[in-house]
This record gives structure tokens, sequence and C-alpha cells, in this order.
């Protein structure tokens, strides 16, 4: 895309975006509600009253403009740009942003300040960080992933819930590092960002491998542009007002901007003084519509809209690039936190579990190549213990469980009667991954015997881990992309050596998960005439990774006896039952354990869980260990069940950890004083 069709873009997303919130304004009450909901980050409100107001085919367009309005003034409350100071180059406002994310108790804080306009907590916090120069860059960033993926979420018509802006910025600052690592590679993009040369970035990623970094370096670029530009551009204060005042103050700059994009020589001048820095140019325009005040909010609605166009260029879309996203049914970024374990419940999994057993690795891995038309693609994981870093282990061989990735077409003999036809017709065959080797497909029926399917194909990753899509896979693409056997990574096992009930487990003994971080990596391969990947000599095209997720696949101690049944299980129950426990797994707190005795006979006590503060017991977040006696003095004479149920709080991101019932059987055959 050239710099003229970034601008023809530009003016025309400009002028269909200022029509749609200039005629939202013209109703105070919808406008209002609209901003309200965006705010609040409420989806169903905002949705309901563009709906309601018949403007819903326009939420992307309004609720981007309600974001960089936002933004830009938010910013200005909480940390104004100094006079006579000069906005620090792309590669000084990268670093910082690494620094930024490195600290992630800091970072929450100041993505918190940001979101509740909290100016003193977030200034706070930038001088802890020692980055006092980039305090309006910083908020502008920060805004801008916290928002951006509120529109996202807010235009969707299903539910998807909002990323955790603080993974976000993480993994922003981790790409951001590589990429400055490459110092030919970052000069080349900065150069280009200084004209939003799309062609010369584009170049630049494409040469350094950063494809899969694509869309952090345009919003890298757009929001540090923004923010420069609009400084050189703009000498009029911006009036930072509250309440129902701020809400006013918006829908006159909404009407205003209708009237602005309701003149295109006017709107296409003003996109070109921004392309090209031209301060008079821009002023002149500002000064003629009365657009003093709204210098700032202007220039940052116009820079956002042109830098769309950019990244546009840049980016191919998002729908067709090989990207991991999920663990089962876990979004590695915005369902996983920085502890490796779930945040939130999905009916199942959470919050706060740990993940075990084998782990469906999900994301999408196109057949063909989005770049290179008709090359195909291959993909592999990698993961390190303990570490987002080193060097990662391929997961193949024992590493790998059976998957089903997808369906594709096979021609094989038509089905008449059961008897297998001459003609052969496209039939669903199912794509499995599974452990090398690979089973072989079955071979078709010959004609005239009976008819059966063609069963499954399997594929297996070879020695380096890399799995190639198969061309002819139903859909594009795999979207179950890998089967993760965690316990070959890291085993558990029971817990040795194991200990008595009642007694609790030593601290050196206790068992723990393990921390690991999976990298996914996809790039280009040559096929041979007969299928077989051939070394294509691309490097790896698009990667991204899990920093953290933690894993357990240690079985819990779950321990149950009588103290009574130390002389022998047939000793007789008489007044007592001193029952002994012990629980303990790391899990354990966000799981759940039960002790309960049952009976037929109603005079069995039903849950004896018991509780902090009960004689002869400790609890602990682990579980717990002692002994509970019980008056069974009134009794019936019975047979009873007493049992221990554990249930870790675990998740292969698809099925829960059932729970682990251990039963012990005892009888009351009657009680001393009752016999004569």
């Amino acid at each position: 895309m050239s710099n003229e069709s970034l601008y023809q873009d530009s003016v025309s997303r400009l002028a269909t975006q200022s029509d749609a919130i200039g005629r939202l304004a013209q109703d105070a009450g919808g406008f209002a509600a609209v901003v309200a909901a965006f705010e609040s980050k409420d989806p169903e409100a905002f949705r309901w009253v563009l709906e309601r107001l018949g403007y819903l085919e326009q939420c992307e367009l309004i609720c981007e403009w309600v974001r960089v309005k936002f933004c830009v003034l938010r910013c200005f409350e909480i940390c104004p740009i100094r006079e006579k100071v000069a906005i620090p180059d792309l590669a000084q406002f990268a670093r910082a942003l690494v620094q930024l994310a490195s600290n992630e108790k800091l970072l929450r804080r100041v993505v918190d300040a940001v979101s509740c306009g909290n100016s003193a907590d977030y200034q706070a916090a930038i001088t802890e960080l020692k980055l006092n120069e980039f305090c309006y860059l910083i908020c502008h960033w920060v805004c801008t992933i916290i928002y951006r993926r509120v529109c996202e979420v807010v235009c969707t018509p299903i539910f998807v819930p909002i990323p955790d802006p603080v993974t976000e910025i993480r993994a922003a600052g981790k790409a951001i590092s590589e990429v400055l690592a490459d110092e030919k590679a970052f000069a080349a993009i900065a150069k280009a960002a200084l004209t939003l040369d799309c062609e010369i970035v584009q170049s630049a990623i494409e040469k350094a491998g950063f494809r899969s970094r694509c869309e952090i370096i345009c919003l890298l670029i757009c929001v540090w542009r923004q923010v420069w530009v609009c400084r050189e551009l703009c000498v009029f204060p911006t009036p930072v007002l509250t309440g129902v005042y701020a809400v006013e103050e918006a829908r006159n700059f909404a009407l205003a901007s209708r009237q602005l994009g309701s003149n295109p020589r006017a709107l296409g001048d003003l996109v070109n003084a921004i392309l090209t820095r031209d301060a008079k140019a821009y002023g002149e325009i500002i000064a003629r519509f009365g657009l003093g005040p709204y210098c700032y909010q202007i220039c940052g609605w116009v820079s956002s809209v042109t830098c769309y166009g950019f990244c546009t260029c840049i980016c191919p879309s998002p729908g067709l690039l090989p990207w991991f996203t999920r663990v089962g049914d876990f979004n590695i970024y915005s369902d996983i936190d920085a502890s490796g374990k779930t945040n939130k419940s999905l009916g199942f999994g959470g919050p706060h579990y740990a993940f075990y057993d084998c782990l469906e690795l999900r994301g999408f891995c196109p057949s063909f190549s989005p770049t290179s038309p008709g090359t195909a693609m291959k993909y592999r994981f990698l993961y390190i213990v303990g570490a987002s870093t080193g060097t990662g282990i391929p997961i193949t061989g024992s590493l790998v469980c059976n998957v089903e990735a997808g369906s594709r077409f096979v021609p094989w003999p038509q089905n008449i009667g059961g008897v297998a036809g001459p003609a052969l017709v496209s039939t669903f065959q199912s794509v499995w991954i599974m452990p090398a080797p690979a089973a072989a497909d079955p071979t078709p029926p010959a004609i005239g015997a009976p008819w059966f399917g063609p069963g499954n194909h399997y594929i297996s990753p070879d020695s380096d881990g890399w799995i190639v899509v198969d061309p002819n896979v139903i859909g594009g693409g795999f979207q179950t992309l890998l089967g993760f056997n965690t316990i070959q990574a890291v085993p558990g096992g029971p817990p040795l050596p194991g200990v008595p009930a009642g007694t609790a487990v030593p601290v050196g003994n206790e068992r723990a998960g393990t921390d690991l971080s999976i990298t996914f990596e996809a790039t280009r391969v040559t096929l041979s005439p007969a299928g077989t990947a051939v070394p294509s000599g691309a490097g790896v095209d698009y990667s991204n990774e899990l920093d953290k997720i933690h894993i357990n696949n240690w079985v819990e101690v779950n321990e149950l006896n009588f103290v009574e049944f130390s002389t022998g299980c047939c000793t007789g129950i008489d007044a007592t039952l001193s029952v002994q426990f012990t629980v303990d797994h790391e899990e354990m707190d966000f799981g759940q354990w039960s002790l309960v005795i049952t009976s037929c006979s109603t005079s069995a006590p039903g849950d004896v869980t018991p509780s902090p503060g009960d004689p002869g017991v400790t609890l602990t977040g682990r579980g717990g260990s002692g002994t509970i006696v019980l008056d069974t003095g009134t009794w019936d004479p019975c047979s009873y069940t007493a049992t221990l149920t554990t249930r870790p709080a675990l998740t292969t991101g698809l099925l829960d950890r059932s729970n682990d019932p251990n039963p012990l059987t005892f009888c009351i055959c009657g009680h001393k004083k009752n016999r004569k």
C-alpha cells in the first residue's frame, strides 16, 4: 500500500466514522448511554443501546472513536504532556515498555491506575519505575491495550471475556524485547515509522522473521507516532471535564467531527497534514472550523484511523495466521494468569486450577502459507521446565498423546448395500495426531468385497516435533494442534514415602507441581510428490508462547484408618470411633475433600469433615491430618462406611480431575451397656 492509498483509505474511513458518531450524538441520551457502557466495559449494554438506536452495524467505528477520545483525555487527566519536553524516540519508548512489562507488581498498579483515572497512584508507580519521561506515552500504551480489546469484545455477537491487560502487556513486552535485539531490523522499522512507509516496515518485518510480532510492532509505532506528532501539531491546552460535563463535551466533539467529516477536502487536508507533520496546515484547518479545544482529540482520532490502514497494510489478516491460542478451552492470554493457573471458571476448571495429564494445545495452523500461496505449512511445540528462557524441548515421541486434529475427504469405494462398488467417492476421514510411529491407513476394500470405511488417518511429529498440516484438511488447517502428555514431561505418581493415616506429611516429603513455558512455532515446508516433508530452508515464520503453565501430575495423599483397627480389622466398635485421616496435595486449597460416614441406619452422622479449631486435627491449604473421635454409643447396630473423598484443583482444560473416594467399612454389633 502506497502513502497515496493510505491517504485515500483514511479519508474514506474518517468520513464514515464521523457520520456514524455524529448521528449518534444527535440523541443525547443514547450517546451518554454508549459512553457509560464503554467506560464500564459492559458489552451487553453497549450493544443493546446501539441496536435500539439502529447503529449496531457501525459498532466498531463508534467504539473506536470513543476509545481514542477516552484515552487522549484519560492520559491528560493522569499525566499531562509537559511543555517544552521532547517526546522520546521509538527505541527509547520500546525499551521503557520492556522495563514496564518486567515488573509485574508495578505494571498492575499502572494498569489499575489508568483504568480508574487515579493520577496519584499512576505517577507514584511511574516514579518508582524511574520512567517519568515516558509518563504520557506509557499511559497511552496501557490505555490503548486495555480498551482496544474492549472494542473487540463489545462488537462481538457472542460472549467473549475481556483479556487481562497485564498479561497482554507482559507478552507484548517480551515480543518488543526480541525485536529490539535485532538492532538492524529495528533501526529500519523506526526510520520507516517516521513517515508510515508501510512497504519498508513490512519488508523489514519479513526479513527479520518478525511476522508473528507484526501486530505488536504496528501498535508500538502507532502509539508512539500519535503522541509524537500530536505534540508537534497541537499547542492548545486540552480541557479535562468530569461527570455530565465530560459527556456533553464528548457529544459536542462528536457533532463537530461530523461537521468536519462532511467536508471531504478539509478532511483530506487534515490527513495529509498529520502524515507530513505540517503544523501550519493542521493549525489552519483547526482554526477554520473552530476546533481549538479538540486539537489533541482530533489529532488522535485521525492518527488512529491512519494507523488502522497502516497496520492493515503491514499485517496480513489475523484469521489466516498460525497461532497458539488455547490449552483446552482456556485462552493462554486471558484465562491463565501469572501463576500459570486458570483465573476463571468456564463451568469447570477454576479459578485457581493447575493443569495435569494430557493437554490439548489449540489454535490454528493453515494448510498453506499466508504469504507464499501454495506452500505447505508445518508447526511444532517446545517446552521449557521451570522458566521461560532456555532451549526448548520439542514435544514429540512419548510426549505426545492422541488428539483428533480435523477431518479430510479421501477417495474411497462407494458403499452399495454393504458391498464396495467400482466408483470412488469423496468420503470423510478423521485426522489424528499420535506418537510415532503413525499407524498406516487401511487399504480400501476390493470391488465386490464387504464395504468398510476409511478409518482414521494418523500423523506423528518428526524427531524435532514438526507436524505437516494435511493439505486436504477441511477448514483449511488444524485447530486442535497437538496433545501434550505432561506426565512424560513432569512425572508425578503416588506420594512417596507414604505416611500412616492421622499423621501429617513431613514438609520435606510434600510433592509440588512444576512450571513450564510452551512455545509454538510454524513455518513453510516443501512437500515431495509423495507428500513427505523436504527441508525448505525457511526459518520460523510465526511464533508465540504461553509464558507459564503450572503442571501437577502427583496423586494426592488420601489415607484413612481407625485407631480401633490397630489390633485387627475385626475389632468391635462400641462407645467410640477414632477416625484417622491424612489429606495432602499442593492443589487441594481450591479443590475439595470430605469425610462422611454413611449407613442404611439413620443413626449414621453423615458429614464429619473437620473444621478449623476442632480438637485433634490440623488443617492446612494442602488438606489436613489428625484423629476425629466420635461418640458411637447411640448408633444402631449396623454396618457403616467411612469415606474420605479427595479432588485436587486440577484440569486438562477440558475435564477436571475426578473424585477419589477411599471407603473403609466397620460394624457395630451391639453396645456393652446393653448386653446381659
